[in-house]
């Protein structure tokens, strides 16, 4: 396939050097549910200076704080990470402490989690002796699960809206946050504010430099969520430009789920007013190589992907969607199944019951006891796949015909 080059002026400028003339590597388009306040597409640019890929997003920062604020998927400790319900997850979490203990080697510091989800890396500080912990979040759900495990306080709140805090605090976290954040340079300075004196951020993201080598589903990482794309490189080149200076830098494997190894980065900062002076940027030309080669994979997968779809929506089969999520919404857009006989749409988080796509209400899986025979049912995770067949043969008790995008 050809990729492409061509460079373009973009509406969101580059969020670590500020520069509006980009490079445009795919376009990516999404089916949303009603209510979504997301955009339903955008450019995946690079910024050359930088060495930087993000969405060139039409959605301003107070519009992903408010879904952050009423569509959290991560309220769900069954279906999503952050709150160490898993195994998988329970032990990523605990590599992550295990990291920041190395760093951080006093117990009394004053800890900040941004972005706690359902606090699972503050009780693996806790289980490592650290005993002045806070959480801030934008759900309410997760705030009150933190506020259930003894010795942990938790507030409502984000990076843009933090409620007051009690105290400057010596480390603050940001695990999994900054990839879902628009305004990168203001979230910085946000952390200038927050940290006592030559205070230090532990900040973990998806390695972007390797989602080719872990392509489960088409584009699975250029999602509605995930809108900044880093390296260690462009990670550095946002801290250093914002007075921070590198204390150590790393990076691991972790998996999402059992059947999903996720790579990502992770970095030490300390504040330094030696850090502040010109812009120095360093460029990544690798990055962007891996980055085209991701989306030639991808690309090849959603074919393939669609020769499993086409005859079912030319047969006018009916069929129902279960699973909601980022695959579904981007087959929705981009294959033919809009155009199958949609009979009704299913997924296991209760966030999405009473929510539509097409018009068709989401369902809760108890809602398919009274499926018709000729009903075929499309798993569209492909993740979940096997989980979601037992519970159709088994809990359900269907014979319906099922199909899987996956073999």
């Amino acid at each position: 396939m050809t990729l492409n080059t061509r460079t373009k002026s973009a509406q969101r400028p580059c969020p670590i050097s500020r520069e509006r003339e980009v490079m445009l590597l795919h376009h990516q388009r999404f089916l949303l549910p009603n209510g979504n306040p997301l955009p339903a597409e955008y450019d995946v640019v690079w910024s050359p200076r930088a060495g930087f890929a993000y969405a060139d997003t039409t959605a301003d920062q107070a519009t992903y704080d408010r879904y952050y604020a009423d569509f959290s998927k991560y309220e769900d400790n069954t279906t999503s990470t952050g709150g160490a319900e898993t195994g998988s997850d329970a032990a990523r979490l605990a590599d992550a402490a295990g990291d920041i203990a190395r760093i951080i080697p006093d117990r009394e510091v004053g800890i900040l989690d941004m972005g706690c989800a359902n606090g699972g890396l503050l009780m693996a500080l806790q289980r490592l002796g650290y005993r002045s912990l806070m959480g801030v979040d934008p759900s309410r759900a997760c705030v009150n699960a933190v506020r259930s495990k003894p010795g942990l306080c938790a507030e409502v709140g984000g990076l843009f809206d933090l409620p007051a805090l009690p105290q400057a605090f010596d480390f603050i976290i940001l695990s999994h946050v900054l990839e879902h954040v628009c305004d990168l340079r203001g979230a910085v300075q946000v952390l200038h504010a927050s940290l006592a004196d030559k205070g230090i951020v532990y900040c973990e993201v998806p390695d972007a430099t390797r989602y080719r080598e872990f392509v489960f589903a088409p584009f699975q990482d250029f999602n509605t969520e995930h809108i900044n794309h880093f390296s260690q490189i462009s990670l550095e080149n946002l801290f250093r430009n914002q007075g921070f200076q590198t204390v150590s830098m790393g990076a691991r494997m972790i998996r999402t789920s059992p059947q999903c190894p996720y790579p990502v980065i992770f970095g030490f900062f300390r504040e330094s007013s030696a850090a502040q002076g010109p812009a120095i940027m360093q460029g990544d030309d690798h990055f962007l190589r891996s980055l085209q080669d991701y989306i030639a994979q991808s690309s090849a997968k959603l074919a393939r992907i669609e020769v499993l779809i086409e005859p079912i929506t030319q047969a006018r089969t009916p069929l129902v969607v279960w699973g909601t999520g980022q695959l579904t919404m981007k087959l929705l857009a981009e294959t033919s199944l809009r155009r199958a006989n949609l009979v009704a749409f299913v997924d296991g988080n209760p966030i999405n019951f009473g929510k539509s796509l097409l018009g068709r209400a989401i369902r809760a899986p108890h809602g398919l006891h009274a499926l018709k025979s000729d009903t075929v049912i499309l798993i569209a995770s492909l993740l979940h796949q096997e989980a979601i067949t037992r519970k159709i043969r088994g809990e359900l008790g269907l014979t319906n015909k099922i199909i899987v995008l996956n073999d």
